[in-house]
């Protein structure tokens, strides 16, 4: 008897014997202590059979028998996603798992720990649904919807003394065939084993190592489609020193991060060529991880404790509001707003430095952790230098809100006393002259005053150079949009705080713009107005804050109106056809930072399925959320640029008007989201 004979015989009693099923099931090493096995049928059924994937082997060792034993959770239906191809069905589910070294073709069943100090290979493969996958949650990819010769990335990213990865065989490719399958463009490592062309040009293998440390280990598995992250999945492995099965998974794959549910190419399509997709997560040790991937399969990883990451997001928030009200305190009624009326260059001076400064030690804090040595920071900085578009992604549980328009790249001296430092002189130059800061050489990455350390020019700032997007998950709501359609001339529906003194000239300019839809006036008539909404862009001119119990709501009407909270969403609010641009300006604010409004945020993303937000770092005043607004508008709406091109223009055109604070704004969103007119 050979070993796949012993194999059917064991497949066969888990068919028939309901006993020997459960006790398999539970406990697989202690059920087959009867049977005298060779080494390779104890691997096979230990590793690769369990609840989920009997059904599976069961049709692979007897195809012609009717399966009546199976248990309803192995019976899987064909999905949407399947298609047949010369007869044959095809499946693009996303497989993932460990396998050993000596034997990269049989999978680690996920009931199994892994052994610790040992060489394995971690393996991805899109198709049918493999035996011994790891995924928590079968995701298809449906090639058939995807570009014709669509490319994915597929890259590790390790945790510090966790699960490692070799250097340089961190990244491979595949690519959607014409006939609609999935193969490796790129091989990761080709394992030394005879395992066949066939099955090498469909999995990829990453060879990793666990700890000698026992316990729970992880690693990353991230999906980018042209340096956009698509899907972010969490790798969790039990190692033991010595390996035995376990009641619960012992191997696990779970999508935390995701973009789209199904990898439709026509979204993917539409969110543009990323220059640089950076992911944000918090990491069970209280650190907080920065995972890069650009152009050039530029790749790496860094992390900051958490009063490390806090001390700086305050410090680089506390220079926004010293230049709005003169300290770096929170807004409190009362302060006074600085800018406004003619260009004071002394002032922008002061507070560009003062910003620059703050935003260089920022991004340098996670340089430093990030490149490992001085190349692989100049590579970024390279990389970085021309005008292009960048993802900010956080993991849904994540709560600090990186203010990556603030991060500054160019060489800076931040040793030195205020008085040494000067601005560019070329952009003082436009900026006196009215020119159009976005056409100009410093903000096309050209900038003749790039090596001189004590000169700062805005154009170093990632807010002006580059189109920023920091999209939210959508493991709750449906795929991400990366167009809104719209008629002729798209609208706006807009929700106002009545008694901001702006706002009757305010909307006299967005009713001469041709985009201002209804109008509400209180907060019972803002839920009515969004159930109903047809608009391309919901506006919210209010006031906003936080409750006595931690609730973040927005103050619209007056103030003896109730409070419009993440709940009321609830009362059936959900946009289907459009699927609107939601947009905060919450003038005089208080205590409504990003990570308390990041609650309003997901709410309006999850549960009325808002294409994404637009909100603020810090409270505004009325003079620049007008201003901005305006200018923002007519570029997302009427001129129908990307989202992050609109973003980044408005904050240059508030700029040329020697105003910095336009880099408060952040796009929660995709930053190649557009309005697209119907035909």
């Amino acid at each position: 008897m050979d070993w796949a004979d012993e194999v059917r015989q064991v497949l066969r009693q888990i068919a028939d014997d309901e006993a020997f099923r459960q006790a398999f099931f539970h406990d697989p090493a202690e059920a087959l202590a009867a049977y005298d096995l060779s080494p390779q049928a104890y691997r096979y059924l230990t590793r690769r059979v369990d609840e989920t994937t009997f059904g599976e082997e069961y049709d692979k060792f007897f195809p012609q028998e009717s399966l009546i034993m199976r248990g309803e959770d192995t019976v899987r239906e064909t999905t949407s996603s399947d298609k047949s191809v010369d007869g044959e069905t095809q499946k693009r589910v996303v497989s993932t798992g460990f396998a050993p070294e000596t034997e990269p073709d049989t999978p680690v069943n996920a009931k199994m720990s892994l052994h610790s100090n040992s060489e394995y290979y971690f393996w991805f493969e899109v198709g049918k649904r493999v035996a011994g996958t790891i995924e928590v949650e079968d995701v298809d990819l449906p090639a058939d919807k995807l570009p014709p010769g669509a490319r994915l990335q597929v890259a590790l990213f390790a945790f510090d003394g966790e699960l490692a990865i070799k250097p340089g065989m961190d990244v491979g490719e595949i690519k959607i065939g014409e006939n609609g399958r999935v193969r490796v463009t790129k091989p990761v490592e080709l394992p030394n084993s005879l395992l066949g062309d066939e099955l090498l040009s469909r999995r990829l293998f990453f060879p990793v190592r666990t700890p000698a440390e026992t316990g729970s280990h992880r690693l990353r598995c991230n999906v980018y489609y042209r340096q956009t992250l698509v899907q972010s999945r969490l790798i969790t492995a039990q190692v033991a020193a010595h390996p035995a099965a376990q009641s619960e998974a012992a191997l696990k794959s779970e999508v935390d991060y995701t973009l789209s549910h199904s990898l439709d190419g026509r979204a993917l399509q539409g969110m543009g060529r990323n220059r640089l997709s950076l992911m944000l997560n918090q990491n069970d040790d209280g650190t907080h991880g920065f995972r890069f991937f650009g152009e050039r399969e530029f790749k790496n990883d860094a992390s900051l404790s958490e009063d490390a990451l806090q001390d700086l997001i305050k410090k680089a928030r506390g220079a926004l509001r010293k230049a709005a009200w003169g300290d770096e305190d929170d807004y409190r009624t009362g302060k006074v707003y600085r800018y406004g009326g003619r260009i004071n260059e002394k002032r922008l001076t002061a507070d560009l430095i003062r910003l620059a400064i703050r935003g260089f030690r920022f991004y340098d804090a996670i340089i430093n952790q990030l490149a490992g040595d001085a190349d692989q920071a100049w590579t970024l900085a390279d990389l970085m230098l021309k005008p292009g578009q960048v993802q900010i992604a956080s993991k849904h549980s994540a709560r600090w809100v990186v203010p990556a328009a603030l991060f500054y790249d160019y060489p800076l001296d931040d040793g030195r006393s205020a008085n040494d430092y000067s601005l560019c002189p070329d952009f003082l130059q436009s900026l006196r002259a009215g020119a159009k800061l976005e056409e100009t050489a410093c903000f096309q990455g050209n900038c003749a005053h790039y090596d001189d350390d004590v000169v700062i020019c805005p154009s170093g700032f990632w807010g002006y150079r580059h189109s920023l997007g920091l999209p939210v998950t959508v493991r709750q709501a449906p795929d991400a949009p990366t167009e809104i359609p719209s008629p002729d001339k798209p609208s706006l529906d807009i929700s106002v705080f009545t008694g901001f003194q702006s706002l009757p000239q305010h909307w006299q300019h967005l009713r001469a713009m041709g985009i201002a839809g209804k109008r509400a006036n209180s907060r019972d008539e803002t839920l009515a107005m969004l159930k109903m909404s047809d608009a391309q862009m919901v506006y919210f001119y209010c006031h906003g804050g936080i409750t006595n119990e931690n609730v973040p709501y927005l103050q619209v009407g007056t103030d003896d109106d109730p409070r419009f909270t993440r709940a009321n969403l609830r009362r059936r609010v959900r946009w289907q056809h459009p699927r609107p641009l939601v947009f905060i300006n919450g003038c005089h604010t208080t205590a409504l930072s990003p990570e308390a409004a990041i609650d309003l945020v997901s709410g309006f993303v999850e549960n009325a399925h808002a294409a994404g937000v637009v909100g603020t770092e810090i409270t505004i005043f009325e003079s620049l959320a007008t201003s901005f607004a305006e200018v923002c508008f007519d570029r997302f709406l009427l001129q129908r640029q990307t989202l992050g091109e609109a973003i980044r223009g408005a904050r240059l055109k508030i700029l040329q008007a020697g105003n910095p604070l336009g880099l408060v704004y952040i796009p929660f969103a995709m930053a190649g989201l557009r309005v697209k007119i119907e035909e």
